[in-house]
């Protein structure tokens, strides 16, 4: 069939038997030996210092392999990066450890994991672990944040905008100046793009399995950027690319949500190459809706400069 005659006439999707046969395999249904699993104790506060954490009565709890925090993961995981990197237009980009060291900076804000010999009994662990937080002032509007006297998320930085742009604006201010010489218009209006939160069918999932013997790691994730996630993952725990790879099954659903790179894929990958077994995380819906980055919650302040008979 040639191009042409596609257009227009029904496609068979080549995916959709095995999807509404139940005979597609996500990242829950990876079933390894001897597998492990884990669970992520989160931060209750928007905004907060930790002063302490106690593990002991988690690590004694039957079941438990393993409780990391970030004291842990100190030398043996990279760090991540906060915001998106964009050279020198870069102005209050932060890092963060996989696991919140010394402060929380959003609620859900990974502080601890579990790791245990199934999932019920990481989830009850995790509940043991007994956190002294010290709750900061925290601001949840994206005007206020940019504001000097806004509560600061890194202190290394004197704002809280991650980046910004500021392009020559000589021409543009030419083109205004001289339409309100022409008697023309100047239209200006804010515009909100209100909060959305993905809540993809499949939440988010990630199974890592290390091989000692060749010195290799395997990840299954619902990953929509496999590529990037296989290089971050290998230079934050020291592993050269060749030797990290990343599995992505089918995916039950992104919407963007996973197009980043997350924590609890380093501390899964970290924990396997520490316990020598495989390790899986699933995340539940509660903590896709505090965990998993929203969308949109944009803020747009517009200006147009235009003719009398409507030329922009």
């Amino acid at each position: 069939m040639g191009i042409a005659a596609l257009i227009g006439s029904p496609i068979k999707r080549r995916e959709d038997p095995r999807l509404i046969t139940g005979q597609a395999t996500y990242v829950d249904d990876i079933k390894l030996h001897a597998t492990l699993h884990m669970s992520v104790l989160r931060s209750p506060y928007g905004h907060a210092r930790i002063n302490s954490i106690d593990t002991e009565a988690a690590c004694k709890h039957p079941g438990v392999v393993a409780v990391y925090t970030a004291e842990d993961l100190k030398g043996a995981v990279g760090n991540i990066t906060i915001g998106v990197p964009l050279g020198h237009i870069t102005e209050g980009m932060g890092v963060r450890g996989a696991l919140a060291d010394g402060k929380v900076r959003f609620y859900g804000d990974p502080v601890a994991a579990v790791i245990a010999d199934d999932r019920f009994t990481a989830r009850d662990a995790r509940d043991l672990i007994e956190v002294d937080y010290e709750p900061l002032p925290a601001v949840i509007d994206v005007e206020k944040a940019m504001q000097p006297d806004s509560p600061r998320l890194y202190e290394e930085f004197d704002t809280n905008i991650p980046f910004a742009i500021h392009p020559p604006t000589d021409e543009i201010d030419k083109v205004f100046e001289q339409t309100k010489a022409d008697g023309g218009i100047i239209a200006k209006t804010r515009l909100v793009n209100q909060r959305l939160a993905p809540v993809p069918m499949e939440t988010r999932g990630v199974v890592a399995e290390y091989n000692k013997a060749n010195k290799s790691l395997t990840v299954w994730s619902s990953s929509q950027i496999p590529h990037l996630l296989r290089n971050i993952l290998a230079a934050s725990v020291g592993l050269p690319q060749h030797q990290v790879r990343v599995i992505v099954p089918e995916v039950g659903g992104g919407f963007g949500c996973k197009l980043n790179v997350y924590p609890e894929e380093m501390v899964a990958a970290f924990a396997s190459m520490r316990t020598g077994r495989p390790v899986k995380w699933i995340e539940d819906r509660s903590e896709s809706m505090a965990a998993t980055i929203h969308g949109r919650d944009q803020i747009t302040y517009v200006e147009v400069a235009a003719t009398r008979d409507g030329k922009v």
